[in-house]
């Protein structure tokens, strides 16, 4: 009796051995694809940041380019505005005045989207002002804003245009 139980036992070990391996086995191919999910989560999220930080930079890009095009027209409706002003006599007064309330309402649109006139015009900072020429005066130290050639104008805190300026010597 003692020689029947021995092999069936030795049988029930080998089973149990093996069971356990294949057991042991399929708790690590399972640790194995919750890691490998876990990285492809991870992988997708990552690209979905970066997708909408791309998306960001093309549409800030393509912003940019639209107002920087449109400064231009400003800056020449500003130009008029301020010829008609000089010259502004009582028949063309109420003209004039309805051109002031569309430029004011530009201003109003460019601000709405972030574009903002640089109003720092006492010393000249290379990040947001252009030096075209330097001039004598008496009445301004040197490096100081003389007189402004062409407004510059900041889109959502970056520069879209520098300001165009005199500086003093």
């Amino acid at each position: 009796m003692h020689n029947n139980d021995t092999p069936d036992m030795n049988q029930n070990t080998i089973e149990n051995t093996a069971s356990e391996q294949a057991l042991t086995q399929c708790q690590q191919e399972l640790e194995d694809w919750k890691g490998r999910a876990l990285r492809l989560s991870a992988d997708f999220d990552n690209y979905q940041r970066r997708n909408e930080k791309e998306k960001a930079s093309w549409m800030h890009i393509a912003q940019s380019n639209v107002f920087t095009d449109l400064l231009s027209i400003i800056d020449d409706f500003d130009r008029a505005v301020d010829q008609l002003s000089k010259n502004a006599h009582h028949e063309i007064k109420a003209q004039l005045d309805g051109f002031v309330l569309i430029q004011k309402n530009l201003y109003k649109v460019l601000e709405k989207y972030g574009v903002k006139e640089i109003t720092q015009m006492t010393t000249f900072d290379p990040e947001i002002h252009e030096g075209l020429v330097q001039v004598d005066s008496p009445d301004h130290e040197s490096g100081a804003i003389v007189g402004v050639l062409q407004k510059g104008f900041t889109f959502k805190n970056s520069v879209l245009r520098p300001a165009k300026v005199s500086v003093a010597k």
